[in-house]
């Protein structure tokens, strides 16, 4: 079997030791189909905004790092990233992943981008208060970008938005309506190479909670999606240009109501091994290869 070499990228600034078993998983699994990178941080490749990246140029670029300006640098250098930079930035900013999934005619909780706040500006609570008139209270309010739960929101009330504004300060951010027939609990589904490899239910274990995150003390359960769902999170996947993606689906009032809450460009891993019992690892290094292989792995 031929070997084809690669890099993995990861933030140079966050880096916690919990994701040093995730790039162990990773590694393993592009071992075993014919893969190897070396890890690099994303400082210590800079790139030269136009130049030609040098000999021997990897055959992919496992690209575990949300420095968008980077991972254009990269493409514009002659690289094949997975994810691309496109897809990266759609993901990572829940206004555009709104907007985008819209596009496609694929249901989302119904989303107001709050006011642009420039630096040295105080957000006025009224966004929010005429949000609500729309939305309803609760009103979830989230900012733009935001990983493991963290920036989300849910304001009750106009205190409780306004002290929540304040806090956001400056950073982009959005009103959305909460869908109370998916509090604590959703679907992941993860998606390789516009295939949904497996999926879990995450569930929040206290009653305050209303997001279900893993990171903040939710449980997963494997989970059997019907058809609709499974076309739902690939939909969304390939909407977003998502060569593999977590995809987030919350609970309608039945069978036929699911929305798809956000979508994941470097999904954490490790919880989906340990619910599903399947390394969705070994689809996306494999997914690599075939696009290697079918030479489809250029810019």
């Amino acid at each position: 079997m031929d070997i084809y070499n690669g890099w993995l990228i990861s933030n140079s600034y966050y880096n916690p030791a919990k994701f040093n078993s995730l790039y162990k998983v990773l590694q393993e699994s592009a071992e075993r189909a014919g893969l190897r990178f070396s890890k690099w941080t994303s400082s210590e490749r800079a790139t030269v905004i136009g130049s030609t990246a040098r000999e021997p140029k990897p055959s992919f670029v496992l690209f575990w790092d949300k420095d968008v300006l980077l991972a254009r640098t990269m493409e514009l250098s002659g690289l094949r990233l997975y994810n691309s930079a496109r897809a990266i930035e759609l993901a990572d900013d829940k206004v555009q992943t709104a907007l985008k999934l819209t596009e496609a005619g694929i249901p989302i909780p119904e989303t107001i981008p709050a006011p642009i706040c420039f630096p040295g500006c105080r957000r006025d609570p009224k966004s929010a208060e005429n949000a609500a008139k729309i939305l309803g209270w609760p009103l979830v309010i989230k900012e733009n970008k935001g990983s493991f739960g963290q920036q989300v929101y849910l304001a009750n009330n106009v205190g409780e938005a306004a002290r929540i504004l304040t806090q956001i300060g400056e950073h982009d951010c959005l009103f959305q309506r909460f869908v109370a027939t998916s509090a604590g609990k959703d679907i992941r589904v993860t998606v390789v190479g516009g295939k949904a490899v497996c999926a879990m239910t995450r569930q929040s274990q206290s009653k305050e909670q209303f997001r279900s995150n893993m990171e903040l003390g939710g449980t997963g359960t494997a989970y059997a999606l019907s058809p609709f769902e499974e076309k739902l999170a690939v939909d969304a996947a390939n909407a977003l240009g998502l060569d593999f993606a977590g995809v987030d689906i919350l609970f309608g009032r039945d069978a036929t109501e699911r929305y798809v809450c956000e979508v994941n460009s470097n999904p954490q891993l490790q919880s989906t091994i340990d619910a599903c019992g399947i390394n969705p690892a070994t689809n996306i290094m494999w997914h690599i290869r075939s696009q290697i292989k079918a030479g489809t792995a250029t810019v």
